[in-house]
C-alpha cells in the first residue's frame, strides 16, 4: 500500500495546486463566502474522486499532469465538497464535524453555508466548461441530479426512521454516493479516449467500488471511533437511517462489501498491469473494514 499511499499524495497535491489556482481568494470581497469555500475545500480527505480519475485516465494512456484531467478533477473534488456542505446541514443530516473539523455551518453559518455550497457548485460548472468537453459535463450533471445524488438524497430523508428493504437502501447509494465515483471513473477513461468497451468496463467499476465504498461508511459508523473517522459515529443508527447494517446485519454487509470489491477486480482484469492502481484504490476502500 505504500505505493498507493504515494499515488494519492500525488494526486491530492495537484488537486490542491489546482483548486488553489481556482478558488477566489478569502481575500476578495465578499470575503466570508469565499473564506468558507476555501474552509471546505481545503479542511483534509483523501481525494478519492479525484484520484479515480486520474488513475483511470492514466490506465487509458493518458499522462499525468494533464490540464484539462487536472481541472476536472479538481472541479469534481469542489461538487464533492459542496454535497457535504449541504449533506451536514441542520434540515439534512445536522451533523457538527467533518473530517476532524467543525461543518461549514458551525464555523460559519448556516445560510453561508447554503450558499457557499452553491458557490462551489456554480464554479465546478464553470471549470468544466472551460474544458470544451460536454459530454464530460453532461455525465457529471447527470450523477448529481434528480436521478443521481439529489435523488438519492430525497430518498435518504424520507426513508428516516422507517423499515425499509434492500432494494430501497441500494437505490439511495446507487445515487446519493456511487453516481459520482462512477462518474469520475467513466470521465477519466472519457478524457483518455477510450474505446466503448472498456469504458464500458470501468463504469462498471466505477459502480462496484462506488457501492462498496458507501456500504464500508455503513459499517465504520456502527464500528468505527469519532477520532478515526473525523466525524460523529452511531449517527445513522440515532437517526433511524437507511443502511446495510440496519437492513441485512454487519455480517452480511461485510460479505458483500467484499463481493463488491472483487467484482471490481474483474472488471478492470483487462487492463493488466495498467490497472493496478485502480485495483489498489479498490482494496484501499475495503481494508477500512479489515
Amino acid at each position: 500500500m505504500d505505493e498507493l499511499k504515494a499515488y494519492i499524495q500525488k494526486v491530492s497535491d495537484a488537486t490542491n495546486v489546482t483548486l488553489e489556482r481556482i478558488l477566489p481568494p478569502d481575500t476578495t470581497y465578499p470575503t466570508s463566502i469565499h473564506a468558507l469555500m476555501r474552509y471546505s475545500s481545503f479542511a483534509g480527505g483523501k481525494r478519492v474522486r479525484p484520484c479515480l480519475v486520474m488513475a483511470a485516465y492514466e490506465a487509458c494512456g493518458g499522462k499525468f499532469g494533464d490540464e484539462k484531467t487536472l481541472k476536472t478533477a479538481a472541479a469534481i473534488e469542489m461538487l464533492h465538497t459542496f454535497s457535504l456542505i449541504h449533506d451536514d446541514l441542520p434540515c439534512m443530516d445536522d451533523d457538527d464535524f467533518r473530517r476532524g473539523k467543525p461543518t461549514a455551518h458551525k464555523a460559519f453559518n448556516e445560510a453561508l453555508a447554503v450558499l457557499g455550497g452553491d458557490a462551489l457548485c456554480i464554479l465546478a460548472f464553470e471549470v468544466l466548461a472551460s474544458t470544451g468537453r460536454v459530454d464530460i459535463i453532461t455525465e457529471i450533471a447527470a450523477a448529481l441530479g434528480t436521478n443521481g445524488m439529489i435523488g438519492g438524497q430525497v430518498v435518504d430523508i424520507e426513508s428516516e426512521g422507517k423499515a425499509v428493504d434492500k432494494a430501497t437502501v441500494e437505490y439511495i447509494h446507487n445515487n446519493k454516493t456511487t453516481a459520482l465515483i462512477r462518474a469520475s471513473v467513466k470521465i477519466g477513461a472519457l478524457l483518455a479516449n477510450a474505446p466503448a468497451e472498456a469504458i464500458e468496463k470501468l463504469t462498471s467499476y466505477g459502480n462496484n467500488v462506488g457501492l462498496a465504498f458507501q456500504v464500508v461508511d455503513d459499517i465504520l459508523d456502527e464500528e468505527s471511533t469519532t477520532e478515526a473517522l473525523g466525524k460523529n459515529v452511531g449517527s445513522d443508527k440515532e437517526k433511524g437511517k437507511a443502511t446495510f447494517p440496519a437492513v441485512v446485519g454487519m455480517a452480511e454487509s461485510k460479505r458483500y462489501a467484499q463481493e463488491l470489491i472483487e467484482n471490481a477486480w474483474k472488471d478492470i482484469a483487462f487492463l493488466g498491469d495498467k490497472g493496478a492502481v485502480l485495483k489498489d484504490l479498490a482494496e484501499y476502500i475495503r481494508v477500512r473494514i479489515s
